[in-house]
């Protein structure tokens, strides 16, 4: 039987992120939410996914889990075409306050 209570203590030494840290770690999971979202709205499975991207399910899933920060344009911009998208990236001076189907990080 695993010692839950030795691992309590563990977690309970870790420090709390910093706030930067938490803000990228919600964007990569908002991200990884959006693009399991219009994977599960497009009627596709991870393998499916993948299949259309020319890589593997478990990169499908490591994107959803929010593989986040570390996930290139490229890799964006495969997954919007794999599921009939766009990706599009954008430095407008002022930020609208909600846009559909998309994930804002600044």
């Amino acid at each position: 039987m695993a010692n839950y209570s030795r691992w309590d203590d563990v977690k309970n030494k870790r420090r709390e992120p910093a706030p930067d840290t938490r803000t990228e770690v919600e964007h990569d999971l908002a991200l990884g939410q959006l693009i399991y979202d219009l994977r599960t709205e497009s009627g596709l499975s991870q393998r499916q996914l993948a299949e259309r991207m020319g890589t593997t399910q478990s990169v499908i899933s490591r994107l959803e889990e929010g593989g986040g920060a570390r996930n290139r344009i490229d890799t964006l911009a495969r997954v919007a075409t794999a599921l009939d998208r766009h990706l599009v990236v954008s430095f407008p001076e002022k930020v609208p306050a909600k846009l559909k189907d998309a994930v804002q990080v600044a």
